[in-house]
């Protein structure tokens, strides 16, 4: 089950509904920005792949 860290809370919140939920579908625990942006590389590189 994927998790969001207060500290990020709001940058998490900023994204668009659909990519909040694609990072969440990678079941992460998401403690900082670093996790954030590892996550938000990942929907990018299986995107491109499509």
């Amino acid at each position: 089950m994927s998790s969001v860290s207060p500290s990020i809370r709001a940058k998490f919140d900023s994204m668009p509904p659909e990519l909040q939920q694609a990072v969440l579908a990678l079941d992460v625990k998401l403690e900082t920005m670093g996790d954030l942006m590892s996550c938000l590389e990942r929907i990018i590189a299986q995107d491109e792949k499509k």
